[in-house]
């Protein structure tokens, strides 16, 4: 028996890593949150876009979602780099910044005051958010390394849960045929596939490994044209730049595989191309394939901020976006349709709590 366990950043949050965005850019701010508190020639220009942006906006903690906002739009307004480029070149007076007509201000003055140059290409400033967003990266990483090197019982931790989601749903009597597979969101490696009493057949970090490769963020790519500036910024391209670590291919899943299970992922448009590949793979509409989607159980608490029936109530419109998505994407638009409905008729949509008597940091779905 095959399952497929897909871990978010709950998983890490709630082994007691301080994974968040918003934990790192404090640490950044010293506590702050404030540019200004980081020395200037420190600074990156997407820090620069963050104190634009403001902490009042929703896109600040979400640092994908940022991207996407600044470099990418489907509708027809346009991007924030659309907007900076309304001409084939801009010009910025990096000593007079307060005169300038220009909507980005602070954005356009850094860029320009670090290339030296008042007169900008799309190119260059394409390449110039690109590169600055792979230090982003870098400096995320070893914040996140830090995070992990001194949180002890972060790998003791990461085991029992991943116990409990693997045994969940599962007879006694099938668990010692159980083979898993993790397809993991995080670039934290808590577990190895080496490690029997784990029966992980195989392991993949999507997206980087920390002190192994690369880390990265991106952008979901499935609606970025080859001709858009944004591309650069999406997964698939940026995926296709890592150091592989595996030395052979890897196939996680299969039409047998009998479960996917998913843990503290926030189901966001910027990993939809990952589960459409997914589901594509296991035949998800004409299969026998369970969604499992699991969240953490809750002791009862005088804390009211733990709303477990607004969690859920979350998980149930995350999952519909999901699956509606992904039910566009079938070529017989009628099955696209009532997928949700079958597979709740053939009662493999499941959302289950994961019993684990641990204590979980409230928002589980913030990156």
């Amino acid at each position: 028996m095959h399952q497929l366990i897909i871990l978010g950043n709950g998983f890490d949050l709630t082994c007691g890593l301080k994974s968040k965005f918003s934990d790192f850019y404090s640490d950044r701010t010293h506590g702050t949150g404030s540019i200004e508190s980081i020395p200037k020639d420190e600074r990156n220009v997407w820090d620069v876009i963050l104190y634009e942006i403001g902490q009042s906006d929703p896109l600040w903690c979400n640092i994908e979602s940022l991207i996407s906002a600044y470099v990418f739009q489907e509708d027809s307004s346009g991007s924030k780099l659309d907007h900076i480029y309304e001409q084939p070149m801009w010009t910025i007076d990096p000593s007079n910044p307060n005169q300038s007509e220009h909507p980005d201000n602070a954005v356009c003055n850094f860029v320009s005051t670090c290339l030296n140059n008042e007169y900008v290409t799309q190119k260059e400033l394409t390449g110039f958010l690109l590169t600055s967003l792979k230090e982003y990266e870098r400096i995320f990483a070893s914040y996140l390394k830090e995070q992990v090197d001194n949180h002890k019982s972060y790998r003791e931790k990461a085991h029992e849960y991943f116990a409990a989601i693997r045994d969940d749903c599962i007879k006694k009597s099938e668990q010692k045929n159980l083979c898993s597979s993790i397809l993991n969101f995080n670039y934290t490696t808590p577990f190895k596939p080496e490690d029997p009493c784990l029966g992980i057949v195989h392991a993949r970090n999507v997206h980087g490994l920390l002190g192994r490769t690369e880390t990265i963020f991106g952008i979901d790519g499935k609606d970025v044209a080859e001709d858009d500036p944004a591309l650069p910024f999406t997964k698939t391209y940026r995926l296709m730049s890592l150091e592989p670590y595996e030395s052979e291919a890897v196939k996680l899943c299969d039409s047998d595989t009998c479960y996917i299970k998913i843990f503290g992922h926030s189901l966001s448009r910027a990993d939809y191309s990952y589960f459409q590949s997914i589901f594509d793979t296991v035949n998800l509409y004409g299969g026998d394939t369970k969604l499992v989607f699991l969240y953490k159980n809750y002791p009862n608490t005088p804390d009211k901020s733990v709303d477990e029936q607004a969690i859920r109530e979350e998980l149930y419109s995350r999952i519909s976006h999901l699956l509606i998505e992904y039910g566009n994407t079938l070529d017989n638009k009628d099955h696209g349709k009532n997928l949700m409905h079958k597979l709740l008729l053939e009662q493999r949509l499941l959302i289950k709590r994961l019993d684990v008597k641990s204590h979980l940091p409230t928002n589980i779905y913030a990156h």
